[in-house]
């Protein structure tokens, strides 16, 4: 596979508007972000599975245990330093890949926006023209005030 270095670079090199090389960079860009929060998710699953089963197994020897209430199971749990912060470690990792998972979300809703985009501006001419020099520079101006003129999403 291409390096996301040789793809910019290679990206650079094309005789096309400086307008749409900043689309297909970001692009590239948003995929990558993309990807990696997909990463992390599959690892904070594989976590998520050992913990749910040592938690089972922590349930399954209180059970023996202690057969009468549930809650004197829990003060069991409770009396421990260490019980205590791998519940904690626990809830803290449930709660991350919650918050993992939103972004991804997010993140692969605006790569398909942009891609979406980018598809439909294939369809336009992608030649240095004057027009495209000329919307290149307006793009550099308004760049310089914080406005995005390049692309939607």
């Amino acid at each position: 596979m291409i390096s996301v270095r040789e793809v910019m670079d290679r990206i650079e090199m094309l005789p096309i508007a400086e307008d749409t090389k900043l689309l297909v960079k970001e692009i590239v860009d948003r995929k990558q972000k993309v990807d990696h929060i997909r990463w992390m998710n599959r690892i904070l699953a594989v976590v998520n599975l050992g913990i749910a089963g040592v938690v089972m197994y922590w349930m399954y020897r209180l059970s023996l245990i202690s057969s009468q209430d549930i809650f004197i199971s829990f003060q069991y749990l409770g009396k421990s330093r260490a019980s205590l912060l791998f519940i904690v470690v626990a809830l803290s990792v449930f709660i991350y890949s919650g918050m993992l998972t939103k972004e991804y979300k997010k993140q692969k809703q605006k790569y398909d926006e942009l891609r979406k985009e980018t598809i439909d501006r294939l369809r336009a001419k992608w030649d240095i023209t004057e027009e495209s020099k000329l919307r290149d520079e307006i793009s550099r101006l308004l760049d310089k005030r914080d406005i995005n003129i390049r692309f939607l999403s």
